[in-house]
């Protein structure tokens, strides 16, 4: 009998590995379409966010390999990119071996403030990915124009929103904004911004109801992740890649959002 208990209790615990092995490492490329009648020619936008890249090659391999086989105009990123300071060498490689970085953007994140800025802008820089940092640009992708548009995290009131659009020209373009947090709509009037991309929630990582209630009493996640259509502006909340704090997911698979703009 004693044999009997000892056997179930390993194939739960191994069965119970294997969910959450599962749920932290199935990464689910997630498509949403964005229309406005600004956009001339469909493009589309690749979103990554929250690597929060520590030991694990094979799965930063795995990552590589799912963004090498998309196809996009353009690929953003919007934030925490490590867990510790000597994991910037597996971000480098990672970013150095994407393949299409022709129009290639990123924010800050809250965690990325834990290290050394200089350095881990230096990583983007050499794999030319432009960091904005409380800036924007505008670029004409397919007949379009778009203002790429980035702040620095809301949530530790890095953002200069002002400062980010002051040269920019609003009117007849598509302004995307890259924020780390979607709290940047609490801080700033975005009445010009047409699609707003962010990270950071991790899609609340541990989705168990009695958890979800613990974690929305001490922590604002009113937009936890997906499509959220607001009253002036579409805001997309990425679940992200990595975990943080603890090592796994539960119910909530990581994700790569590939975004098709197109003229409505």
């Amino acid at each position: 009998m004693l044999i009997l208990i000892v056997i179930i209790i390993l194939i739960i615990i191994f069965l119970s590995y294997k969910m959450i092995d599962n749920h932290t490492h199935d990464i689910e490329i997630n498509r949403e379409e964005f229309y406005n009648n600004k956009i001339k020619e469909n493009l589309k936008i690749l979103h990554l966010s929250d690597l929060h890249f520590n030991f694990n090659r094979e799965y930063q391999q795995k990552v590589l390999k799912i963004v090498n086989n998309l196809d996009y105009d353009l690929i953003v990123f919007t934030g925490d990119y490590i867990n510790k300071e000597q994991y910037k060498m597996n971000l480098d490689q990672f970013l150095n071996k994407i393949d299409n970085k022709k129009k290639a953007f990123a924010v800050y994140g809250n965690n990325d403030y834990n290290y050394n800025l200089d350095k881990l802008k230096s990583v983007f820089n050499k794999n030319n990915i432009k960091i904005l940092e409380n800036n924007g640009q505008t670029l004409e992708i397919k007949n379009n124009k778009v203002n790429i548009i980035g702040v620095d995290t809301p949530d530790l009131k890095k953002d200069n929103f002002n400062k980010a659009t002051k040269n920019l020209k609003m009117e007849q373009k598509i302004n995307i904004l890259l924020s780390h947090t979607y709290h940047i709509l609490k801080r700033e009037n975005l009445e010009n911004i047409n699609l707003l991309l962010a990270g950071d929630t991790h899609g609340g990582q541990i989705n168990i109801p009695f958890i979800n209630k613990v974690m929305e009493n001490n922590f604002d996640l009113k937009y936890k992740s997906g499509k959220y259509i607001l009253k002036t502006v579409i805001l997309l909340v990425n679940r992200g890649i990595g975990t943080n704090i603890l090592p796994f997911r539960i119910n909530c698979k990581p994700e790569i959002l590939l975004i098709t703009l197109e003229n409505d």
